[in-house]
C-alpha cells in the first residue's frame, strides 16, 4: 500500500479506522452494555456504516474498504471466536455494499444513505429469516392465532406479518438517519485536527490483544430463542392441562417444538461447525496475504479499544442524544485526529 492514500490523511488513519471497525465488532457490545448505554445494536451498525462512509471518502483507491473488510473479518475471528456465522454476512454484507456504492464522490451523501439504509434492513431481515427457518410458517399462523382469540376477534389478522414489517421499516428508517450522519462527518470530518482539540483524549499504550469470551448478538438471539421456546412451551402446558379449550391445539405446538429442536440442534452440531471450518480456512488465506496491515492493525486495537472505553466515560456526563452525539464525536476525533 502506498505511503499516502490520497492527500489529507496518511495510511496511518485508514489503520486506526479498520482498528476502531475490528473493536466494534468484537468488542464494542460488551464494553457499552456494561456501560448501560441504550440502543446498542443500532450504535454499533451505525457505527461500522460511519467507518466505512470514512474510509470510502479519504481513501478511494480500490479496492480499499473491501480490504479493510476482509481484514475487520479476521480480527473478529481472532478477537470474538464465539461469533456465529451469520454475523460474517452481515460484516462482508456492508463492505461489499460500501465497496460498490462509495466509489463515486460525486453521488456521496445518496450513496451512504443507501448503503446504511440496507445494512440495517439487511441486519432485520436476517433475524426474521433466522426465526422463520427454525419455527416455520406455522409459528407465525400461531401467533395470529394466539393474538386472535386472546383479543376475541372472529378473523385472524396477520399481526406476525404487520410486526416482522414493522420491524423492517423501523430500521429502514433509523438507516435514512444514519446515513445522513455518516455522509455529514465524511465530508466534515476534513477539519476535526483542529475544530475540535478539547475533544483529544490522552491513550494508554496497551499492548495485549484479549479475544473476547462471549459474543453479544449471539447473547441475543440466545435469549430470544428461549423466549418464544418458553411461549411454545406454555402454549403446550396449556393444551395438555384444557383439552377441551386450548388456545392452541397441541398437535400444531408440538410440530413447531420438534422443527425448532431438530433445526437448532442441526445448526449447532453441524451446519455452523462446517460454516465456520470454511470460514476459518477462507480467512486464513487472507491472513497471509495481507499480513503486514494485520500487523499494523493489531498494533492499533488496544489503544483503539481503551479510546472507546474512555469516550463512553467522557460522555456521560451529558444524556440522551447529546450523550450519544459526544461520544461519537470524541471517538471520531480521536481516531482521525489523535
Amino acid at each position: 500500500m502506498n505511503q499516502h492514500l490520497n492527500q489529507s490523511y496518511p495510511v496511518s488513519v485508514y489503520y486506526r479506522l479498520i482498528a476502531l471497525w475490528a473493536t466494534c465488532e468484537a468488542f464494542a457490545g460488551g464494553i457499552m452494555h456494561a456501560a448501560k448505554v441504550p440502543f446498542t445494536g443500532m450504535i454499533i451498525s451505525s457505527l461500522a456504516i460511519i467507518c466505512i462512509s470514512l474510509i470510502a471518502w479519504h481513501f478511494p483507491s480500490k479496492g480499499s474498504v473491501l480490504k479493510a473488510t476482509i481484514i475487520v473479518a479476521i480480527f473478529k475471528l481472532m478477537l470474538s471466536p464465539h461469533s456465529p456465522p451469520t454475523a460474517y454476512i452481515a460484516v462482508f454484507f456492508q463492505g461489499l455494499m460500501g465497496q460498490l456504492l462509495l466509489s463515486n464522490k460525486k453521488y456521496f451523501r445518496a450513496a451512504t444513505v443507501l448503503l446504511a439504509v440496507l445494512a440495517l434492513v439487511e441486519s432485520a431481515v436476517q433475524r426474521i429469516l433466522v426465526l422463520v427457518i427454525i419455527y416455520g410458517n406455522q409459528f407465525w399462523h400461531a401467533i395470529d392465532e394466539f393474538i386472535r382469540k386472546t383479543t376475541g376477534q372472529k378473523q385472524v389478522t396477520q399481526y406476525s406479518s404487520m410486526l416482522a414489517i414493522g420491524y423492517i421499516t423501523l430500521h429502514a428508517i433509523v438507516g435514512i438517519f444514519i446515513g445522513f450522519v455518516a455522509a455529514r462527518i465524511a465530508t466534515a470530518s476534513n477539519q476535526w485536527r483542529t475544530k475540535y482539540p478539547e475533544l483529544l483524549i490522552t491513550q494508554t499504550n496497551k499492548t495485549k490483544i484479549e479475544a473476547v469470551a462471549k459474543n453479544q448478538n449471539r447473547f441475543k438471539i440466545k435469549w430470544l430463542f428461549i423466549l418464544l421456546f418458553s411461549m411454545l412451551l406454555f402454549l403446550f402446558i396449556q393444551a395438555y392441562l384444557d383439552p377441551g379449550h386450548p388456545i392452541l391445539p397441541m398437535g400444531k405446538v408440538t410440530w413447531i417444538i420438534l422443527r425448532a429442536s431438530l433445526l437448532i440442534f442441526a445448526w449447532y452440531l453441524l451446519i455452523g461447525p462446517l460454516l465456520m471450518t470454511w470460514l476459518k480456512s477462507m480467512l486464513g488465506k487472507q491472513r497471509s496475504k495481507y499480513r503486514e496491515e494485520i500487523e499494523q492493525v493489531a498494533a492499533l486495537i488496544p489503544q483503539t479499544k481503551d479510546l472507546f472505553t474512555k469516550a463512553i466515560r467522557a460522555s456521560a456526563k451529558e444524556k440522551g442524544l447529546a450523550r450519544l452525539k459526544y461520544f461519537l464525536k470524541a471517538l471520531l476525533v480521536n481516531t482521525i485526529a489523535g
